[in-house]
């Protein structure tokens, strides 16, 4: 089987030469009247906007299907359940429900016959942000080469998870077939946002390569489409950091994505509250903001969030569990659980229901939502997020807010820096909270 691996760093189009050149094996016949394409991906919301690039392409048309590896593994491992061993039982169910299906596919598609199975429904496989697979989810990927075409892209500095060595991995994927390297952004042009993120992924001084400009006593740097400054904020003036962002939205044209590393940093939750509720005064009497905007969650942290503004009962009956989730019914994976446990006391009888079932209720419904893709129709103009979670993603304008709370290894912490810097299109600030912090990593080596 051949294999097209791409390889570059953020921006420089690994998504789109991966659908393109996907497209042209399909065009040349790849695909048979009853096969379909498999495009796979680690997480969901890579999944949704690969599903959407694909369904844009006609040759795609009807004849693909864009899953997770957790989605396929547990696919795989159902439908082919009688071939797997009581020993492949055992080494599952010590592993977590997400990982447990994968081994169990990777165990399966060690035998030819799995991989055939596979091969005559989907000869084609297609995966994007390879970086991020574990050993598990790569060994599904090696099965799947022996007998699938696989066109794949990564890149290792992009691999978010702390402590994980990608190095296995990427060396793997260079040996596999043909390498294509990416080298000429398409993301931005802009000179100066280019320089600042490839300081930070060679590990040099961010400085170096921007204009200083001294003003009122305050220094910032600057570049085309760049911006870094300090904010002096405290746990008890975080409306120092306020002002920094909302200043910055205001300067900008059109949406902004603020991204922080540390999305439960009470001096960035402090200030983005008052960002959504507060007008500032500039000297010249000009006024801006408020800016309201919307914080996009995991859906762990969401289900956390909605949560703990109920206080759930240890036990209860479905009417009382019903009147106690009343001021949060209005959220979406609220009603969903609320139906499921109305659905269950009616066709089962359950009378009585407990706050971990609860809160099990509303993860799967925050989960299927997530999966679904479904949107908060009350979304506003700008949002916030963890930088991990903007990975694959890209806005018009970044603010990256960079708290003291940010921690990891000197490399960890740059990966993170260069994927929030890499997510603008036309315009990235980024905020360093404290004073005196850009001498050291991620800003300098």
């Amino acid at each position: 089987m051949t294999f097209d691996f791409y390889e570059g760093g953020a921006g420089t189009g690994k998504t789109h030469n991966l659908v393109s050149r996907t497209e042209e094996i399909v065009r040349e016949g790849a695909l048979r009247d009853s096969c379909k394409l498999l495009a796979l991906t680690f997480m969901n919301g890579a999944r949704r906007r690969l599903d959407t690039r694909l369904g844009e392409k006609p040759a795609f048309r009807s004849r693909y299907e864009c899953q997770t590896f957790d989605v396929f593994a547990r696919m795989l491992a159902t439908r082919r359940r009688s071939l797997i061993s009581a020993t492949m039982h055992e080494q599952a169910a010590g592993l977590s429900e997400f990982d447990g299906p994968c081994y169990l596919a990777a165990a399966l598609l060690e035998s030819a016959s799995v991989r055939e199975w596979v091969a005559r429904s989907f000869p084609l496989v297609l995966v994007d942000e390879a970086q991020d697979l574990d050993e598990h989810r790569m060994r599904i990927l090696k099965g799947l080469s022996q007998s699938c075409r696989v066109v794949a892209a990564a890149d290792a500095f992009q691999c978010l998870q702390s402590g994980r060595d990608t190095s296995d991995l990427m060396e793997w994927l260079e040996a596999a077939g043909d390498v294509h390297r990416l080298t000429v952004p398409r993301r931005t042009q802009q000179r100066g946002l280019l320089a600042a993120a490839q300081a930070i992924r060679q590990g040099l001084d961010i400085k170096a390569v921007l204009r200083p400009n001294v003003f009122n006593g305050r220094t910032t740097w600057n570049g085309q489409g760049f911006r870094l400054l300090e904010a002096h904020a405290t746990a008890r003036n975080q409306g120092l950091l306020a002002w920094a962002i909302s200043s910055d939205i205001a300067q900008r044209e059109g949406p902004v994505a603020i991204l922080t590393p540390d999305a439960k940093s009470a001096i960035v939750r402090g200030a983005l509250e008052a960002v959504g509720s507060k007008q500032y005064t500039r000297q010249s009497g000009a006024t801006f903001g408020p800016y309201p905007h919307t914080w996009e969650r995991h859906e762990g942290e969401e289900v956390e969030a909605l949560l703990s503004r109920v206080d759930v009962p240890d036990s209860a009956s479905c009417a009382m569990l019903r009147e106690v989730l009343t001021p949060i019914a209005g959220h979406p994976a609220i009603a969903q659980a609320i139906a499921r446990m109305d659905n269950l006391r009616r066709r089962l009888g359950h009378a009585e229901f407990n706050a971990s079932q609860v809160r099990e209720f509303v993860q799967d419904a925050a989960r299927d939502r997530s999966r679904l893709g479904f949107r908060d129709k009350n979304a506003r103009r700008h949002s916030v997020m963890t930088i991990q979670r903007a990975k694959n993603r890209e806005f018009p304008n970044v603010i990256v807010v960079w708290p003291h709370s940010a921690t990891g290894t000197a490399e960890h912490m740059r990966r993170l820096l260069y994927n929030g810097i890499t997510r603008a299109q036309k315009h990235c600030t980024v905020i360093v909270v404290g004073n005196g912090r850009m001498i050291s990593s991620p800003f300098a080596p």
